[in-house]
This record gives structure tokens, sequence and C-alpha cells, in this order.
């Protein structure tokens, strides 16, 4: 389980009202922020991991299904590091069941903002590219919020944490 911590503006497009206590998550990733964006005439979503930071751009249509979208978008990204395919498959499983929360930290907002910054520019000059090939080049992105590491090498250590403890019958 997990929660997409929505902005006002993306709770107001879905039209749903936020889970005022969302359990912790038990997902490698964590929680997800999202913001609704506008690059020209292409409106898209974009989620970032409340642990690793790992972005994924979705499209912005039907908001009663963003986190349908946003669990499905999981499993070609995580492949697409490099993230073992029962590993992947096991995290869009467990992501499966998520809930709208409000969102509760400011500096994932800060992180969302400035990633979304690169992604305008992105969906300007580049619109034949995939929205899979956007997240892709924003987790390239060092960010302060994880010591400037990139968010897909926080990805891949993250997983590899997790694997490594179940291993060792920690999970």
């Amino acid at each position: 389980m997990f929660a997409l911590r929505c902005t006002q503006k993306l709770l107001d497009r879905i039209s749903t009202a936020p889970d005022p206590e969302p359990a912790p998550p038990d997902t490698v990733l964590g929680d997800w922020y999202a913001n609704l964006f506008r690059a020209g005439r292409t409106q898209v979503v974009l989620a970032v991991s409340e642990r690793t930071l790992l972005p994924v751009v979705v499209p912005a249509r039907e908001g009663r299904t963003v986190v349908h979208r946003v669990v499905e978008a999981m499993e070609p990204l995580l492949s697409s590091l490099g993230i073992p395919a029962e590993m992947a498959i096991a995290e869009r499983d467990a992501m499966r069941h998520g809930l709208i929360a409000k969102t509760a930290n400011r500096r994932m907002l800060g992180s969302l903002n400035a990633l979304a910054f690169q992604l305008q520019v992105g969906l300007l000059n580049l619109p034949d590219r995939t929205l899979l090939a956007h997240s892709l080049l924003l987790a390239q992105t060092p960010l302060k919020l994880i010591e400037f590491g990139s968010l897909d090498r926080a990805t891949v250590a993250a997983f590899a944490a997790h694997r490594a403890l179940r291993k060792a019958g920690c999970r």
C-alpha cells in the first residue's frame, strides 16, 4: 500500500476526497508526491517517489485513474533502470492498493517543482519523446534532497538494499 500525495491543484482536477490519515507505505519506493503540469497543449501528472525521488510522468486524463496510471508506469520504468523483473513486478503489485492523500512534506514539493521545470522544457522542446523517455531523462537529475545523487542511482540502491535485507531475513 502507498499514498499518492497530491497537490491541491491535482486534487481539484481529480475530484477525489483525500484520505486524512493514510497508513505508512509498505513499498520499496514509499509514498509518492504528484502534481499536474502543462507545457503548451500537453498536460501531464508528474509523480515523485518520497524515498528516492524517482520521477514518473503519466498523461493527465481521467482523474479517477491517476493512481492506476502511476502504478502501471512503474514496471517499465524500473525495468529500464535495470531493476530485476521480479522486483519491478513485486513493486507494481504492492502499489496496486494506492490511495489519494494530501501532500505532507514541503521539501518534497520543492524537488517536485525542480523536476517539473525540467519536464516542461523537455515537453516543449522534445514533443515526440515518450513519457517513459521523459521519466528516464528526469531520473538522471541530481537533487539536493538526496545529497546531489542521481535519482536513478538512488532507486537502484534502494532496491539492492531491499534485496539484501530480504536475503538476510530482515523483511
